[in-house]
């Protein structure tokens, strides 16, 4: 009886867990931070994502998207904003076709980008993944 015990309550926890790792959409939002070059792929979502971008020398900061060469760009809509460490908003760029580009000057600190977006194809259009470049000149 006490491994059926045991069996049920691991079959419950199991039960109640799972759900939690299969979810669609699923983004951890916690400690994302970009480097200059490309950013691995990421997942457009409508509900934003913050980015941190340390910056470690004045200069010119570069950021832009670009969808997965796999990926339909159609009907794709990215949005990208630029804030410094006192969350003001320093540029944005929004754009139909999958492509976000601000550029900005910029001196040693915190920038966040925060994106989002959606995309109105059928899945075998598109499933929304996009790289992120980062370049400071």
């Amino acid at each position: 009886m006490n491994r059926g015990i045991q069996a049920l309550t691991l079959a419950l926890a199991v039960a109640i867990t799972v759900p939690a790792f299969a979810a669609p959409g699923h983004q951890d939002t916690a400690n994302k931070i970009l480097q200059e070059g490309i950013s691995s792929s990421q997942q457009l979502s409508s509900t934003s994502v913050r980015y941190q971008v340390p910056v470690d020398r004045t200069g010119k900061l570069y950021l832009s998207s670009e969808h997965l060469a796999g990926d339909s760009s159609r009907s794709m809509v990215i949005e990208a904003s630029l804030y410094n460490s006192a969350d003001q908003l320093l540029a944005n760029d929004t754009d139909n076709s999958g492509h976000f580009m601000i550029t900005e000057d910029v001196t040693p600190g915190q920038y966040y980008l925060e994106i989002k977006g959606s995309s109105l194809g059928s899945v075998n259009e598109s499933n929304s993944r996009y790289n992120i470049h980062v370049g400071l000149e």
